[in-house]
This record gives C-alpha cells, structure tokens and sequence, in this order.
C-alpha cells in the first residue's frame, strides 16, 4: 500500500482490486467522508479528514488499520541511499517485495509512482526534490511526483530505485545537488601507520591547508580533518569541520566529509545531526559507524530506525551493527583504534545478542578489550567474572577501574553478597570517577535500583531529585523509577519525621509534574500518610480532599471512610457525619463480615457511625449501629458501653466471642499468650468478677491458667480467678 495526504483528504492506493462497502463510514470521528474507486490494478480509497492530523497505518493480517490516536507508535522511515546515479529507498521492514503502479494526480496532472510496501514513511525532514521529480512526504510507501517521462521507480531486491531511463535520459544525481542521505560513505582512509608518521601527515596536512588557494581549501581541509581522525584528536578533528562546512556549506554532499562528521561525533561524545545515524550503504565500515553513531543517541531521537519496539531491542540492533564491523577496527591507526575499540566492545558486551557476542570472543586478546570481556562474563555468570572484574578494578586508568567497579557491584547486588544499602553506598562513592569514565548517568540509575531494592523510598526520592536537577531533559529514562517510588510511597509512610518531611517534598515536587491521574492518586495517597504520621491533620484532611476527587467507585469509597476516621479523631463529628452520609443503610454485608477477617466497607462505616454516636453521647444509636456487627472492633466497643454503664454481664458477653482464637492451654503446652491477649483475659476476668459471674472465671482458669504461668499477668489473674486456692470463693476486683 501506498498513502499520502492530499490536502484535507487521505489518499490510500492498495495492490489489488477489492470491492469495499463504505456506506455508514462517513462522520465517524476525523473522517468526514470514504469512497472508494477499482482501477485495473490497484483499488484507491480517498477519506476526508476533519483535522490536520496524519492518521497512521498499520497492517493487520491481510488488512489495514487507519487511526489518529494519540498512543499509536508511526511508522519508521524508509531509508534513503544513492546507489551510483539514483535514489534508493528500502522499507525498514522486510515484509514481501514492494509494487509499483503509475497514476495521475487528479489536482496537479504530475504523473505520481507510487512505491507500494508494507512499511517505511517518507518525513517531510528527508524529502528530495531534484530535476523533474519530487519526493513527497508518505504515510506509507513511497511517493514520486514525476514530471519527465524518463523518471523510472522500479523495483530491485527488496528496493525501490528512482532513476531515469530511455535515450533522452540523464543521470538523477549527476548534478550531486541532492545530499547523498544514506550512501557507502568512502574517501576517507583510516589506515594504520607508525606513530611518527602520522604526526608528520599531520604536521604537512596542517602547512598544506594554511597555504592552500580559495578552490582547493575545503579539500585540504579535509586532508588535514583526515589525518587529525587517523590521530584519534577529536578537537582538532571537530574544530577543522566546522570551519570548513561555515565556509562552505554545501561541502557536506561529499561522502568523505559526512564520514569525517560521524567520526568527530563519537571522537567528542556529541551526537549532532541525528540522520547521521543512517548514513552509509551496508559495507560493514558503513554498519560500524552507524552502529557507533547509534550509541550517542536516545532511542527516541533517532530517524530511519531499522527496528522498532524496546529499547532493548534498539540496542541489541545497535550491537549487532557495531559487531558487524568490528573486524574493521582492527585495519585502523593505533590511536584511532585505541579510542573506539573499548566503547564498541563493551557496548556489544552489555547488550550484544550471540551472533554479536561471538565476534567479540573471537577478536584479538589484547587491553582495549579486556574489560569488555570481564563484562561479558559477568552478564553469562561465568565463574571467573569476580576475579577478571576485581583484578581490572586495580588498574590505574580512569577509564577502566571505575566501570570495572560498576560491574563488580552489579554483580554483588544481584548475587547478594552485599545489601543493597552498601551497594548504593559504594555506588555513590565512585560517582565522580564514573563521570570521567562517561558512565555517570549509568551509575547514578544502578543507584537508584540498589536504593529501591533495599526499600530506602527517602533516599530514592533524593536520587530522582538529584537526576532532575542535573539531567532535566532526560527524566524520561527514570521515569519507571519514580513512578513505583510514588506508588511504594502511596502504601506506607516512612519512619522517622525528617525522612517524612523529605518525602513530602519530593511528592510535592512530582504533583507539579505529574502526567496523569494514576500518577496524581499515588500522590495524594502517599502524601496523605505522611501528613498523618508528622501528625498534621489539617494538611492530611486537605490531601484526602484532593484525593476524593480523583476516585470513583469502591475506592472513592475508602477514601471518605479515611476522612471520617480522620475528623472523628478531630473532633469535627460534622464532617465524619456528612462523609459517611453517602453509604447505604443496613446493606447486609455488615452482617457477613467474619470475625478476624478483612472488613468490609459497610462493617468500616458501621464502627464509624458508632463512634460518632458515642463520641455525641447517643448511646442507642451506637448499639444499633453495632448490632448485627460480627467484628473484634464492634464487640470492644459494645463492650465499652457496658463497662461504661456498669452492666459488667454485658460487657463479659460482648467479649466472649474473642476468645475464641485463643490458644488453650490444656490442647497446647508450647502454646503460649501475647500481651494484647492476656490483656483481653484478664479483663473479662475483670468484667466477670464484678458481675460475679462465677461460671465465666472458674471457665478462665480452667483454660488459661497454664499460659498464664509464668507470665507477668500471672499473679493478678490468679486474684481474679481465685487460682491460688480453689475451695475459696473468688475475690471481687473493684465494686
């Protein structure tokens, strides 16, 4: 298929002939109208589109996809390249061969070629426009709009190539007025030399440019950029370019100098022009620079991309362009091949697949490579890869012994031989020594995952912080990170006021940057239980107020039930009133809830709306509140009541049904009683022996005496229960 927009229409052109019901189509959402047209070769749909937003299309099974959504990933570019005289274009994707089919553009009368594919776009960034022929932007495909009879889009091995054909014809790049976007990038020799010479090319290169006629400057420039490559001196090198292309611009359509940009690049770490990336045909010199290019840049920053999907598949392509044409390293200067050998082989050890890694088994043992080889053995687990990392962490160059540190701390944490605090800690040591060594950014996020792994949110959150402060267009790489720290943080608060208040800070920080709802939730959440354990109800009330206004549903729910609790202990009965006024009466799932199980909502809001009655001194409604209530909670505080209106009868058989967790003495000898549950014995026995409830404390002392023994409690409940000596009649604890 082929599509391209067409003023407020979207011109779609599929292989076949197939006859498609468009009725009913029209008005749906940004698509005003559809229609369709069979010609003998291709069927050609035309939708109006509402807005100005290119729709992206997708294949799925033997069809297409046709959205404008926000969330759906484009297409990737085609790559362009010049193959002699013409323009070539290969699909990122290699799905079946690309058709080509002839049309007239009903608006201009140009006749269009259309490459039909099943993927690859043309941007409005790489369109070309040369002698009777323009490249036009595509959603898919390719599109040429040709004004000469001669212009040919043809089809060869998985290509499309734009030439020009028949007696009359012309070569298309002749002229060289299109930029060779994507070509083998040759001219430029990079081979090796004796130290000594190469400083004397340097040296005449130098002497030849200074004295060199306005013509030939740009390309004794070039020598002298050359010869500063074959060095490994990236200034000079970077320096030299730029003056020569602010010369002369239009220098930048010869091969030799995009392959003295690429080099400059990664001499100096700054990435430049991202088409950079794809220049090159498929020699393996041409897949190695592209591969090297590809390590300076982001993912997301890269145009022509030949894999879509994860980063990490991006970067397992990445290594394998790199692995590709590493044997090439090998023909380089020394100094050249000294500085690009180490970042090419640890790349392709960290994240190389096996084809790639092969190739770095297979190289030539020699410094430059050791520490990618300690590094490959570290990610298979090889049982040398402590002692490899360990040796290289003692070498004095700063461009080893911190990476090599890295990994050896890496290591640690994933084997546990240390805790994640000490590796976050030794981590931080080293950050300085890891920006030299250009791994800094790497560091600080192993940091981080050492930090969130060890449950230390506080001092994650400084993390982030830290990152935002020195990298703050690249929050997006730690963006998975702060977010499951702000969920963590919605779940618990922290220990200790300062760590909170830290904490509040950071969370405050996020709210202002927050990207959605879920983001906001977490926030307020963690937020809120903050404020409650700093002991700051106000601040807390308000967050929940926030909250409340994010949440639906069951969990809006559990948010006012937070809030009544909250004004409760405020004593702002009011509010507590108006926030549960919302819950049903009388559901029956208070009746069902099961003693020592999760509460439902309706048994939370019942012990509230008891509370609140107690707290107005409305005794009755508290009861009935709690009647059909089968809680610990609800019988602890029916029992309350009673103890409070001294019906101490009551108040034992409120609390009876407690005591049927409780282990027994008689059934278990290793059983032993926590304090809350010797507590709760002895004040039933309290209870019982004001009532004079003999049944009850003779029951206690029957079941409990025997945990009891030995105990704290062990005295005062012998007191209550007259264990101490049976024929006498137990003592009354209290009027």
């Amino acid at each position: 298929m082929a599509a391209f927009r067409n003023g407020q229409n979207l011109v779609l052109v599929a292989a076949g002939r197939h006859v498609l019901d468009t009725a009913g189509l029209s008005g749906m959402g940004p698509f005003t109208s559809v229609s369709s047209r069979m010609l003998p070769d291709v069927t050609v749909i035309t939708i109006g589109l509402s807005d100005e937003r290119n729709p992206v299309l997708r294949p799925v099974g033997a069809g297409w996809t046709v959205s404008v959504a926000s969330d759906v990933k484009p297409q990737d570019d085609m790559l362009l390249g010049q193959d002699g005289n013409a323009l070539t274009f290969m699909p990122p994707v290699e799905e079946g061969l690309p058709q080509v089919v002839a049309l007239d553009d009903p608006d201009s009368g140009r006749r269009l070629l259309l490459g039909m594919t099943r993927s690859g776009r043309i941007q409005k960034t790489i369109r070309r426009l040369g002698t009777g022929f323009a490249v036009r932007s595509s959603l898919i495909g390719v599109v040429i709009a040709a004004d000469a009879d001669t212009i040919e889009l043809r089809q060869t091995g998985g290509k499309l190539v734009l030439d020009t054909t028949g007696p009359d014809s012309f070569p298309l790049m002749a002229s060289n007025r299109l930029q060779p976007y994507g070509s083998s990038l040759s001219g430029v020799s990079l081979s090796a030399g004796k130290p000594e010479e190469l400083r004397e090319s340097l040296r005449r290169s130098v002497i030849s440019a200074a004295l060199a006629s306005s013509g030939d400057r740009f390309n004794a420039r070039m020598r002298v950029a050359q010869a500063a490559a074959r060095a490994g001196n990236g200034p000079l090198l970077g320096e030299v370019m730029q003056v020569a292309l602010q010369d002369w611009p239009e220098g930048i359509e010869k091969p030799e100098a995009r392959r003295l940009q690429q080099i400059s690049a990664v001499l100096n770490a700054r990435p430049g022009s991202s088409s950079l990336a794809e220049d090159g045909a498929n020699t393996p010199e041409d897949q190695l620079w592209r591969g090297m290019m590809r390590m300076l840049l982001p993912s997301a920053s890269r145009t022509g991309q030949a894999v879509s999907g994860s980063d990490e598949n991006d970067r397992l392509h990445t290594a394998d362009l790199i692995a590709t044409g590493l044997p090439v390293l090998q023909a380089y200067a020394a100094p050249l091949r000294d500085r690009l050998l180490p970042p090419a082989a640890q790349w392709i050890a960290r994240y190389g697949g096996d084809s790639a890694t092969k190739v770095l088994d297979q190289s030539p043992d020699n410094p430059q490579v050791a520490l990618a080889r300690a590094l490959l053995a570290a990610r298979r687990n090889a049982p040398d890869a402590e002692a490899k990392l360990a040796v290289l962490a003692r070498d004095p160059s700063p461009l080893v012994w911190p990476v090599a540190r890295e990994a050896s701390l890496r290591l640690a944490l994933e084997k546990k031989t240390l805790s994640p605090q000490a590796v976050a800690d030794q981590v931080d040591n080293i950050l300085p020594a890891l920006r030299i060594a250009g791994r800094e950014k790497a560091g600080r996020i192993f940091q981080l995952e050492a930090l969130m792994k060890g449950g230390n949110l506080g001092a994650a959150a400084s993390a982030v912080q830290e990152w935002s402060r020195l990298y703050p267009d690249d929050m997006a790489e730690i963006q998975p990170q702060k977010t499951d720290i702000i969920r963590r943080m919605a779940q618990s608060a922290s220990s200790g006021a300062r760590q909170n208040m830290d904490e509040v800070a950071f969370l405050k920080d996020a709210l202002v940057q927050a990207p959605d709802d879920t983001s906001r939730r977490d926030i307020f959440d963690g937020l809120a239980r903050r404020y409650e354990a700093l002991g700051l109800p106000d601040q807390e009330r308000e967050t929940l107020r926030s909250l409340l206004a994010c949440e639906t549903g069951s969990k809006a729910m559990d948010v006012r039930i937070r809030l009544a609790r909250l004004e409760l202990d405020m004593g702002d009965l009011k509010a507590a009133r108006q926030d549960l006024a919302v819950f049903a009466e009388g559901s029956p799932d208070a009746a069902l809830a099961l003693p020592g199980g999760s509460s439902s909502q309706t048994v939370e809001v019942a012990l509230l709306k008891a509370r609140i009655a107690l707290a107005d001194h409305r005794s009755d409604e508290a009861a009935g509140e709690l009647a059909t209530i089968r809680d610990p909670r609800a019988w602890d505080l029916r029992a309350q009541m009673a103890e409070k209106a001294g019906e101490w009868s009551r108040a034992v058989e409120a609390l009876s049904p407690m005591l049927d967790g409780l282990p027994t003495g008689a059934e278990d000898t290793k059983a032993s009683l926590s304090a809350e549950q010797q507590s709760l014995v002895l004040r039933i026995g309290g209870d019982a022996s004001r009532a004079q409830d003999q049944q009850t404390l003779k029951n206690l002392q029957t079941r409990f005496a025997p945990l009891m023994k030995g105990t704290s409690s062990e005295s005062v409940f012998r007191l209550l229960t007259g264990g101490h000596d049976e024929a006498s009649s137990p003592v009354s604890a209290g009027g």
